[in-house]
């Protein structure tokens, strides 16, 4: 989902480490993405892979077009979850 006009908020430090199963490293950060709808403004919490965040070039307080790619996942306890990615624009 592209969406356009979204300002970013503010962008947490890179957090990395080494997965488990795959033994590959990984970096992510999160970004507060903010926007105005018909009902106000609206806040997005989304992660991104820190090599897709190099490439975007973006900063706090940038107005950007983003993409975004929403997964819905289930935990073995029922508990529902969202994982919101920015990921590159096509």
């Amino acid at each position: 989902m592209i969406l356009s006009n979204i300002k970013i908020l503010s962008v947490s430090e890179t957090t990395s480490g080494t997965s488990e199963t795959t033994g590959k490293d990984w970096a992510t950060r999160s970004i507060l993405l903010g926007f105005e709808d018909e009902t106000g403004e609206n806040y997005i919490l989304a992660k991104v892979d820190e090599d897709v965040w190099q490439n975007y070039g973006l900063q706090a307080g940038s107005i950007a077009t983003v993409n975004l790619k929403h997964r819905t996942g289930k935990f073995r306890n029922g508990f529902v979850y969202n994982d919101i990615r920015i990921v590159p624009l096509p």
